[in-house]
C-alpha cells in the first residue's frame, strides 16, 4: 500500500472525504446509488456502469472507488484485471478493496491535486465515478487532477467518469434543493461547475474527449495522446 497523502490537504478536501464512514459506506449503494442518482441527480447507477463497461481498461486506475460497486459489476476485457485503487479514505480503500479481493488490487492513498505517486504512462484506464463535484476550486482550479491522472495514462489510454454539476443543467425544484444542502454541509464542492469548464479543462490535457450530460450529471470520457 502506497500513503502518500499530503499535509498540506485543503480542509474542505477533508472534510469531504471524512463523510465518507464505514457506516456511511454500508448504505451507500442503496441510497446514493440506489435514490439519490436516480431521483435526485436523475442519471442512474446502470448509465454510470455502462461507462465502465466500455471504457474499462486491463491496467485500470479506479480513483474514488467508494464501496467498489462499479468494479465489482463492471465487465473487464481480461479475466484477471491489474486494478490500482486511489482515494485519500483509508475507509473507502478497504472496503472496496474486499469487495473486489479476488482480483488483488494495489490501493494508494493520495491527493489528486499533486502529482500522484503512481508509474507514467502504466494505465489502460482511469476512472473518475462521482468525485469532482467534492473538490474545491473551481475548474480552473481541480483541472490539475486531470494533468495528473493523464500523465498516468499509456498513449490512447481512457479516461471515464461522471460529476453532478451546479450550473448549466436542467435541475427541478427537488435537485437544486438537495443540491443547495448538500452545499451547506459540504460535502459537495462543485458551486460554479458547469460543462464548458469541464470541456475546457480536458481540452488542455486530452486530445480528443466527450461531455455528454444526462439530468445533473456529465459523464465524460477521454484519450490520452
Amino acid at each position: 500500500m502506497t500513503d502518500l497523502a499530503s499535509e498540506r490537504l485543503d480542509p474542505r478536501i477533508a472534510h469531504a472525504q471524512e463523510v465518507y464512514t464505514r457506516g456511511k459506506l454500508a448504505i451507500y449503494d442503496k441510497w446514493v446509488l440506489g435514490l439519490f442518482c436516480s431521483a435526485v441527480w436523475r442519471c442512474p447507477a446502470h448509465v454510470m456502469r455502462r461507462l465502465y463497461d466500455t471504457s474499462v481498461g486491463r491496467r485500470h486506475l479506479d480513483i474514488g472507488p467508494g464501496t467498489g460497486y462499479f468494479l465489482d459489476k463492471c465487465r473487464f476485457p481480461d479475466p484477471d484485471p491489474e486494478i490500482t485503487l486511489l482515494d485519500l479514505n483509508e475507509e473507502c480503500l478497504q472496503m472496496s478493496a474486499a469487495r473486489i479481493a479476488r482480483y488483488r488490487p494495489q490501493t494508494c492513498r493520495a491527493n489528486l491535486m499533486e502529482p500522484l505517486p503512481l508509474p507514467p504512462q502504466h494505465f489502460d484506464s482511469a476512472a473518475m465515478n462521482l468525485v469532482f463535484h467534492t473538490i474545491p476550486g473551481g475548474w480552473d482550479g481541480k483541472g490539475v487532477i486531470l494533468k495528473h491522472v493523464a500523465e498516468t495514462l499509456r498513449p490512447g489510454g481512457v479516461l471515464f467518469g461522471t460529476t453532478v454539476l451546479a450550473e448549466g443543467v436542467p435541475m427541478n425544484r427537488l435537485t437544486h434543493k438537495l443540491l443547495l444542502e448538500q452545499h451547506r454541509r459540504g460535502n459537495f464542492q462543485n458551486q460554479g461547475d458547469d460543462p464548458q469548464g469541464l470541456e475546457s479543462q480536458l481540452a488542455k490535457y486530452f486530445p480528443e474527449y466527450r461531455v455528454r450530460i444526462r439530468g445533473a450529471v456529465a459523464l465524460f470520457r477521454a484519450t490520452a495522446g
